[in-house]
């Protein structure tokens, strides 16, 4: 098989993962008076554990200016806590609070239910091949990262 071909499938399947993970928005917005950008965001700091803004954003792929803007959003909310670093004051640090960690932890449970349901429809033997091509798929797609940090 070419690069080519390689690309071709992997673009097949990140749309059709997009399309799959659309039918999975709702749960962002029935958990929480915030929107969907910010719980997502709320999960993902919380995944990610304590860190800077900057590495965050450029993780995220998304400005600076619209990550403090959410964050923002968070903090009055209670979800998130900032912190100046003390060695460069040029840096700031974000975390998710006591109560960002439940409703995270809310979502990724909602979320994991959601995806379980959308397997479901499938027969024993397809969910077994899907289970075994994810995982030979994750551990080549590590390495792929890995070697293009």
């Amino acid at each position: 098989m070419t690069h080519n071909e390689v690309t071709e499938l992997m673009a097949e399947n990140m749309r059709i993962l997009s399309r799959l993970s659309s039918r999975l928005q709702p749960i962002f917005e029935e958990t929480s008076r915030a929107t969907r950008q910010q719980m997502s965001i709320l999960v993902r700091l919380y995944l990610a554990g304590k860190i800077k803004l900057k590495d965050f954003a450029a993780r995220e792929v998304i400005s600076t200016a619209n990550l403090c803007s959410v964050f923002r959003k968070l903090e009055a909310e209670k979800l998130v806590v900032r912190s100046i670093d003390e060695n460069d004051h040029r840096d700031t640090w974000y975390e998710v609070t006591k109560s960002g960690k439940v409703m995270a932890e809310k979502l990724l449970d909602k979320f994991m239910c959601a995806l379980e349901s959308l397997c479901r429809v499938l027969p024993e033997e397809d969910e077994d091949k899907l289970a075994e091509t994810v995982k030979t798929t994750n551990t080549i797609l590590k390495k792929m990262e890995m070697l293009n940090a």
